[in-house]
């Protein structure tokens, strides 16, 4: 099972995350973890720290402050490790698609991310948060982690993260986890958020898949920092995993597990899905699955129904 917590957005920033002591340990391991990860000195930590500081919404800001003081670690860690994205992308994977049954639309998903121990499935958490402008949501993460890879708004939409390379220069702009959880606080529908993500400045390249409540409301964004390009579904479906389909892309040199799968886990998938609509929760959950989709570094698999706030998840491995 995965944990569950509330965060009251009504609330002061600093008063808004409460951790048991469990929580707590976890969160500390998993941002003692990515910090190694970065490997950075702390003299450089610092500097990008105090530099992201000006790209984040205040209250984001002090949301992190909040779980530096309770997990007792430095602000640096909390930030540069919730940042990770934007650092590190390269490990982050995901295959995720979008179906139109006629009667609902499923967005389904995998997080394919690299972790000692299997601590990122082990330590999920659905973040449920209430009180926002736009109405309530919830975020599939872990303790410790203030921003959105996966989210769903009831009776707004779905959004899911995808990385993605390409040579187009990094630029200042709010971390894309914030970014997708400032759209899930503020936006008010599908085309709302689709507006905002694809327009937002950002600070490194990613793929969005994003569901609305309408039938045929599903797109995937291909986003670099300053251009952008939208896929709508074709033939009831919409499918990405790691690479552009629409932006004309030069991705150099680098190379990945994810980077070199990509395309087959796209085309199969794809394959899958024209092979037979899935048209329920466990034939997404059977795609999502299939051993040529699923990798050994997938943490989570989930469905939405953004229509009805319904979410559903499963940790490989888990009973």
């Amino acid at each position: 099972m995965f944990q569950e917590l509330t965060i009251d957005l009504e609330r002061s920033p600093d008063d808004r995350w409460h951790l048991t002591q469990e929580q707590c340990r976890q969160a500390r391991e998993l941002l003692t973890s990515y910090r190694n990860d970065l490997g950075l000195s702390q003299d450089i930590a610092e500097f990008l720290s105090t530099a992201a500081k000006d790209l984040v919404r205040p209250d984001h800001w002090s949301e992190m402050e909040s779980l530096s003081t309770a997990l007792d670690l430095p602000m640096t860690d909390v930030a540069l490790c919730n940042f990770y994205y934007d650092a590190m992308k390269v490990v982050l994977g995901c295959t995720a698609f979008a179906v139109d049954t006629g009667d609902a639309i499923f967005h389904a998903r995998n997080l394919d991310w690299w972790t000692e121990n299997a601590a990122l499935a082990r330590y999920t958490s659905v973040s449920h948060f209430i009180g926002g402008p736009a109405g309530p949501f919830s975020t599939i993460g872990w303790p410790g982690f203030v921003g959105a890879f996966s989210g769903i708004a009831p009776g707004r939409f779905a959004v899911t993260l995808n990385a993605v390379l390409s040579l187009e220069p990094a630029q200042p702009a709010t971390p894309i986890v914030l970014l997708l959880r400032t759209v899930l606080e503020e936006a008010r529908s599908f085309d709302e958020a689709l507006a905002f993500l694809s327009e937002a400045r950002l600070p490194c390249d990613c793929l969005l898949l994003l569901t609305g409540t309408r039938l045929s409301e599903m797109a995937v964004i291909e986003r670099t920092p300053t251009r952008y390009a939208v896929r709508h579904g074709k033939d009831g479906f919409v499918c990405v995993t790691n690479d552009y389909q629409r932006l004309n892309i030069d991705s150099g040199e680098a190379t990945s597990e994810l980077l070199a799968t990509s395309c087959h886990r796209f085309q199969r998938v794809e394959a899958l899905i024209r092979n037979g609509l899935p048209r329920d929760v466990e034939s997404c959950f059977s795609y999502l699955s299939d051993p040529s989709v699923k990798m050994h570094i997938t943490v989570q698999q989930m469905v939405f129904r953004a229509a009805t706030g319904e979410y559903w998840i499963k940790i490989p491995g888990s009973q």
